[in-house]
């Protein structure tokens, strides 16, 4: 496996640079924090893990409560009106092949999911960007630099779709929950198993029968 760096907010983040990432952004209010401390304490995110894949197994299984519990939410539903959901799958189309090879995503009610695997950097003469092994430094390099690029996209897709998405709804105020759910996809497998679940979440939250009938559903 290759290296993994792990940071924490208010829900877990996997970084490994180079990688294919598994991302859900949702409304703002569409989970009440008590609810995201109640999954914390259960999940036992306050405690250290060991080996990594105990951690990695126990955020898997958050998720899927976390996944739910936006599935149930039908308060805010922003994202049910055609325009602003448009809005927000441009938004994401945007940056296919400029920063990332966009693999498959679903817009839902009130929350998206997002699979992208980044582009490799380049420098400024046009050169894939390298670590030698002698420079490595995780926690400066790979690490920061991973970071800051899944940030700054995520910045750009969220800020322009709330821009565009208050101004149809006629509304002011914070549109996305600032904080993503990221995950790091850690082999061929789990994409596959990942894919099937971010396609398949129109299905298991009944709203279509068939996964290919919801429109807002992307598969490259």
């Amino acid at each position: 496996m290759k290296n993994i760096y792990f940071h924490r907010r208010n829900l877990p983040h996997f970084y490994i640079p180079n990688s294919t990432y598994f991302i859900t952004y949702r409304l703002k209010k569409s989970i009440p924090l008590s609810k995201i401390t109640d999954l914390r304490n259960m999940f036992g995110f306050n405690r250290d893990f060991s080996p990594i894949e105990d951690k990695l197994n126990s955020y898997e299984k958050h998720f899927e409560e976390y996944d739910k519990l936006l599935d149930d939410n039908r308060k805010i539903q922003y994202l049910k009106n055609p325009k602003v959901a448009e809005v927000v799958r441009q938004s994401i189309h945007y940056y296919d092949k400029r920063k990332f090879e966009l693999i498959c995503y679903t817009i839902m009610p009130n929350h998206v999911h997002l699979v992208f695997r980044l582009l490799e950097q380049k420098s400024e003469k046009g050169k894939c960007v390298l670590q030698s092994s002698s420079s490595y430094q995780p926690f400066q390099t790979e690490r920061e630099g991973e970071q800051k690029r899944i940030s700054k996209i995520m910045q750009s897709i969220k800020g322009y779709s709330a821009r565009e998405a208050n101004k149809i709804l006629n509304r002011k105020g914070n549109f996305w929950q600032s904080e993503s759910y990221d995950h790091i996809v850690r082999n061929e497998d789990e994409l596959e198993k990942i894919i099937k679940y971010v396609i398949y979440n129109p299905v298991k939250a009944k709203l279509v029968e068939e996964w290919e009938n919801w429109e807002l559903t992307y598969l490259a």
